[in-house]
């Protein structure tokens, strides 16, 4: 991440578009066409296909985020394609790193990711009439197969495996401009698996398909807006982001007005994202006095930023209260803060709407003070229910809503 602050969101993105990098692999064939052709994306019955990359054929890419491939056809076609739109039921994208070529295994193609693989692309797939045109050497590009936004693979290193899986279309097959199995380099540098279905694990070895990886930069973590509200004792703090790049998470930070900085909880973040996230943090039981609220935002690779300071006081009354539990709606625990203003017998119920207690999460005597219980409704069926406090000296019932 290079920024925590809002501020910067239009100029990042600004620099995005000027970073945007189209990278063939093979790079030798990006103004030379290849020297043969290969049928697989584009075939009319269900395929499977990987695209094994060694990383030296990949710096240019290195720690930018690939949001589509695109193909082109071979020099030996005579007409454009698809002469007809064409629709795939299901045309799907998986990235991840791979094994080393000459170690590409087509009877296991589950063996070739190594670690796990991200899924980048589902669902049906469009592809205009004429959207690959020929009459050139190497012929034009063909439309790009964009990744989903909020799936983002970062490429940080290592071999790349880009695994496609389709159901096949009506219509007429096409083959794409690739590279024998007797090119220099295939086997060592690229390799080609193929299988016929879309849930094929095995195969044969084929013709490399000559691919342009379109990249640009990530975007950094962008935190729209942090704010705390004090409940009794609870300190509860609320923040979202814009955007996330290799979030780890945020390690939440408190100080008093004469001490330093100490963690007090973590929340995992979302990795990488381009939609809008919210988290919240409850630090509970929190002694009265000031204290300063800070986010340390820690990415995958161990680099960190912080947020803006927060400063609240805690003041607890010596009151009796049941505070609105949160989140709510919520799905499938939430947060009960009440506050005692003395000891006693305390009994919190959990109601359905026809008045029948459904849940007993305190029953018990507890200390004065602001007290914090988390609520488990794994059990129940979405719909609203009323939670209420009793005691000999007060009573009181609040209503919440589980979305499931």
């Amino acid at each position: 991440m290079k920024t925590f602050f809002t501020f910067c969101l239009f100029f990042l993105l600004s620099l995005t578009i000027v970073a945007q990098i189209y990278h063939v692999v093979p790079p030798d064939y990006t103004n030379a066409p290849g020297n043969g052709a290969f049928l697989s994306q584009f075939a009319t019955s269900a395929r499977t296909y990987q695209l094994l990359i060694h990383e030296s054929l990949l710096a240019p890419i290195l720690n930018k985020q690939i949001y589509a491939v695109s193909w082109r056809l071979p020099t030996s076609a005579t007409t454009n394609w698809p002469a007809a739109d064409v629709t795939f039921t299901n045309y799907d994208f998986y990235l991840g790193q791979g094994v080393d070529p000459a170690n590409m295994d087509n009877t296991n193609f589950s063996t070739n990711f190594v670690g796990s693989k991200k899924q980048v692309r589902s669902g049906s797939l469009l592809v205009p009439v004429d959207s690959y045109t020929f009459g050139n050497a190497p012929n034009n590009w063909g439309t790009e197969m964009t990744f989903i936004v909020d799936s983002m693979y970062v490429y940080t290193g290592g071999n790349l495996l880009i695994e496609l899986r389709h159901e096949g279309f009506t219509g007429t097959s096409r083959s794409l401009d690739a590279l024998t199995t007797s090119t220099s380099g295939y086997g060592t540098l690229f390799r080609t698996c193929w299988g016929s279905g879309y849930t094929a694990n095995s195969g044969s070895y084929g013709n490399f398909s000559i691919v342009r990886i379109n990249a640009d930069d990530p975007v950094p973590v962008e935190l729209s807006s942090f704010t705390a509200s004090v409940i009794g004792n609870n300190v509860l703090l609320q923040w979202s982001t814009a955007t996330e790049l290799n979030n780890l998470g945020f390690e939440v930070e408190r100080k008093s007005e004469n001490s330093n900085y100490e963690a007090v909880g973590f929340v995992a973040g979302s990795g990488t994202t381009t939609e809008q996230r919210s988290y919240l943090f409850n630090d509970a039981s929190v002694p009265d006095g000031k204290y300063i609220y800070r986010l340390k935002q820690i990415d995958f690779n161990g680099q960190f930023n912080f947020s803006y300071e927060i400063e609240i006081e805690v003041d607890a009354p010596a009151v009796y209260a049941l505070e609105q539990n949160y989140p709510n709606p919520f799905n499938p625990s939430t947060t009960i803060n009440y506050s005692l203003a003395e000891a006693g017998l305390v009994k919190i119920s959990v109601y359905n709407l026809l008045g029948q207690e459904v849940a007993l999460p305190v029953n018990e005597f507890k200390e004065p003070g602001t007290h914090s219980i988390t609520f488990d409704a794994s059990e129940l069926t979405s719909g609203a229910y009323f939670y209420s406090i009793e005691t000999p000296q007060f009573k009181q019932t609040r209503k919440m809503l589980l979305a499931k």
